[in-house]
């Protein structure tokens, strides 16, 4: 199926999340797949809506053992916009949000982490 387009989401129970840091849901909307252009948008559901200072942003391969590929940095967004590589092969990829808080990042204080649902590149 050539380049899967429409929203791929993540339910809260489902995110990648570690003990210490909060859960982010995470959207792609791949709908311009002949640029290979995404679209991310990402968000604590909480009552309170929270800012991040930075987050990083990951490409995760559907693979036996999936690999993080970093994409970019973003400063307090709460969505981007990220070109993949040509280069990159087909198959089904998810990204992953690492979220930190008041420039946390230097110091490796990780706030909130999400995964998106899984999409598909050039198939």
């Amino acid at each position: 199926m050539p380049g899967r387009t429409g929203r791929a989401s993540l339910d809260i129970e489902e995110a990648v999340v570690s003990d210490e840091a909060g859960a982010l849901r995470v959207t792609v909307d791949f709908s311009d797949t002949g640029h290979r252009r995404l679209g991310i948008g990402w968000a604590v559901d909480a009552p309170v809506p929270r800012t991040f200072e930075s987050v990083r942003i990951f490409l995760v391969a559907q693979a036996s053992r999936p690999a993080r590929t970093y994409l970019g940095l973003v400063d307090w967004q709460d969505r981007a916009s990220i070109q993949l590589p040509e280069s990159l092969p087909a198959g089904r990829y998810a990204i992953d949000i690492d979220a930190y808080g008041s420039a946390s990042w230097g110091d490796g204080r990780l706030d909130a982490r999400g995964r998106s649902g899984w999409f598909t590149v050039g198939e």
